[in-house]
């Protein structure tokens, strides 16, 4: 009973946290009359606090100190409540939260990778230990992001159970479903149906085991209704969700390295696709180089090496039978997760029903171009990285796969919009 108590209560410390600590006036959220909007930007606006603290090493308690601060300043200049307005929407997502969470404390098991990788850069946070220590735990190149996230939960404001700093996982993944939804012109109670149905498709126990692949799950889906917003004007918002948007580039490259193109991609269609100015093309464009770049340097100051990739291996002409059998096996296994992923089964067939059956438009070749680019990007990864080709993709290839799986429901929201089923 008393873990229930202190999971219900961190869950409404992370609201209070993420919805207070932000000004409403802030990247046009003033402007929102959407309480889900607003957290779920909110959410990642905080992600991004989180990572520029975790560069400058300021000490948790310091972090903590700020953000409560800030909570309570806002609080007081606005004269406003600690109660939020909630509706419907908001009362299901935080029931789903609590529920998942419960399930969590039950399922503690940590994921091959969190435990080998992601669980001891967690400790390295929670310890406050600095992003250059990081140079004495494995896997260096992996981004810090959740662990940096991960400890701080586990830390504030209990400091009592591990699996409590993993609730802010379980959070961006239920908002962003529920956030991805409201991109589905129908009525309030219909999204939350079509909201659990998605819950439901895609969610399992090993989501919350330590591995990050969940968050790169919420961050794409996201991307994916700001990408849409973006390509067809809705809402004359282009400027805020092209802000949006970048933060959540910017949180989802330091999150998994698989981000980077995951979003990436996202970006490269928006910039070709949109309406939106040439300036602001200019912007996001290089603002994105930027991040890369950035991201780069610091994998060359931590001194991370990059040796299990072989591409000499992969390009040399006379290892060209194994290239082909790696080509092959890749393909089986993607068929086999295809059907065990039911976001991309399904959103796959709806593509082709969609391009047989309506006027081929951007939205359409949005998503054909993002499918071709994706299927190239995990050829490339398995084949470029790996040398024992058949068991990193029977271990790794879904946990791939899923991060992008959320896209794919914008060919249900194709076929919903343009039938204009309400």
């Amino acid at each position: 009973m008393m873990e229930i108590i202190l999971i219900f209560l961190q869950v409404l410390f992370i609201g209070f946290l993420t919805f207070y600590s932000i000004p409403d006036s802030i990247f046009g959220l003033k402007n929102s009359k959407n309480l889900l909007n607003t957290l779920t930007m909110k959410s990642i606006i905080m992600m991004n606090i989180f990572l520029l603290f975790s560069f400058l090493s300021v000490e948790k308690n310091y972090l903590l100190f700020i953000l409560v601060f800030l909570c309570l300043f806002f609080i007081i200049k606005k004269k406003n409540t600690f109660i939020l307005n909630f509706n419907l929407k908001i009362l299901f997502i935080a029931l789903y939260i609590i529920l998942i969470s419960i399930v969590l404390a039950n399922e503690l098991a940590l994921g091959w990778d969190a435990k080998f990788f992601w669980y001891l850069k967690t400790i390295n946070f929670y310890q406050n230990n600095g992003l250059l220590s990081l140079n004495k735990i494995p896997a260096m190149d992996y981004p810090h992001l959740g662990s940096y996230i991960w400890s701080f939960f586990w830390k504030f404001p209990f400091d009592a159970y591990e699996y409590l700093g993993r609730i802010f996982y379980v959070s961006i993944y239920v908002l962003s479903i529920f956030y991805f939804c409201e991109i589905f012109e129908t009525k309030d109670l219909y999204k939350i149906i079509l909201s659990s149905l998605i819950l439901i498709s895609s969610y399992t126990g090993e989501l919350f085991s330590g591995n990050q692949e969940v968050i790169v799950f919420s961050l794409v889906l996201i991307s994916s209704k700001l990408s849409y917003e973006i390509i067809l004007n809705k809402n004359n918002s282009s400027i805020e969700n092209i802000i949006f948007l970048f933060l959540s580039f910017n949180a989802a490259i330091w999150i998994k390295n698989e981000g980077l193109f995951l979003i990436g991609f996202m970006i490269l269609f928006v910039l070709i696709l949109s309406n939106i100015t040439l300036l602001e093309k200019k912007i996001l464009l290089i603002t994105s180089v930027f991040l890369v770049i950035f991201r780069i340097s610091v994998l060359m100051l931590l001194d991370t090496n990059l040796e299990s990739f072989q591409f000499d291996k992969t390009l040399n002409f006379s290892h060209l039978n194994n290239l082909l059998t790696n080509i092959k096996t890749i393909s089986f296994y993607s068929i086999v997760y295809v059907v065990s992923l039911p976001l991309i089964l399904f959103g796959l067939a709806l593509a082709v029903y969609n391009f047989y059956n309506f006027k081929i438009d951007k939205i359409q070749i949005f998503i054909m171009g993002y499918t071709i680019l994706n299927i190239l990007f995990i050829f490339a990864a398995f084949i470029f990285a790996m040398e024992n080709v058949e068991w990193q993709v029977r271990v790794g290839l879904k946990r791939v796969m899923l991060q992008s799986s959320g896209f794919y429901l914008l060919t249900v929201v194709y076929l919903l919009n343009k039938t204009k089923i309400r």
